[in-house]
């Protein structure tokens, strides 16, 4: 069996054209925040053994807070990127050396990994700092097994 959670970036500077989308940073609340979440993230998911991340910096600086509250690295993958598909995605899930990780990215394309790979559907969206657990049988069936918002993280 192997679990992985579905964690989206933190609060992120808007769209205001002033520079790329892959550029955009983490607000000051949006640090706090996720300082704030990767902690509890932790006391709820404690054993995670790897963190991938989306190469877009909002998801990078979120994936770095998480990397500091668990004392491991993380590495990225373009299968996490917003314009990624459910096949890129599956196959870096099918890729997994380890049983429990947790994968940084974005909405809307989170929640329609999570969908694809359960089988579920529906129309359902992550905040900002929100994760899926997700357990995944050795025979390859997924199921949601939790969905957090971030302040049940950030609960001290």
């Amino acid at each position: 069996m192997t679990f992985i959670v579905l964690l989206r970036h933190g609060i992120a500077e808007e769209r205001d054209g002033s520079k790329p989308d892959e550029e955009r940073e983490l607000t000051e609340d949006g640090h706090e925040r996720m300082k704030q979440i990767a902690r509890g993230l932790k006391r709820l998911f404690p054993k995670a053994e790897a963190i991938i991340t989306s190469p877009l910096v909002r998801a990078r600086q979120t994936a770095e807070w998480v990397s500091k509250a668990y004392d491991i690295g993380f590495t990225t993958s373009d299968a996490l990127k917003p314009d990624s598909d459910a096949a890129r995605f599956r196959e870096l899930v099918g890729s997994l050396s380890v049983k429990r990780a947790i994968l940084v990215g974005h909405e809307p394309t989170l929640s329609a990994f999570m969908l694809a790979l359960t089988g579920m559907s529906g129309d359902i969206e992550l905040k900002k700092g929100g994760c899926y657990g997700i357990r995944i049988e050795a025979g390859g069936a997924a199921y949601l097994e939790w969905m957090l918002p971030p302040r049940a993280m950030r609960r001290r």
